[in-house]
């Protein structure tokens, strides 16, 4: 089927501004990558049995849990921008 929209030409300051936001998405997606990487080193060395620490160690593992829900959610707004510039 031919999708009339994808044939139509981009101006310069569309094509500036999906440019501006893929590389937003790929920015805001690798701080969450390395924010997620910091915290796993924090995952095991909270891994204590007291009872403080034991509530750190499961904040820490939410944190990590939702920066990963987070770099699929970007990741899937990169998808779409990939493929709304696709012509």
């Amino acid at each position: 089927m031919l999708n009339i929209i994808a044939a139509e030409s981009w101006s310069s300051e569309a094509l500036w501004k999906w440019f501006s936001a893929q590389r937003a998405v790929n920015e805001a997606i690798a701080a969450l990558e390395d924010a997620g990487a910091g915290l796993l080193p924090l995952v095991e060395a909270s891994d204590w049995q007291a009872d403080g620490v034991r509530a750190l160690h499961a904040l820490i593992i939410e944190l990590k849990d939702r920066t990963t829900i987070e770099v699929g959610v970007l990741g899937s707004r990169l998808w779409e921008l990939d493929a709304a510039g696709r012509p």
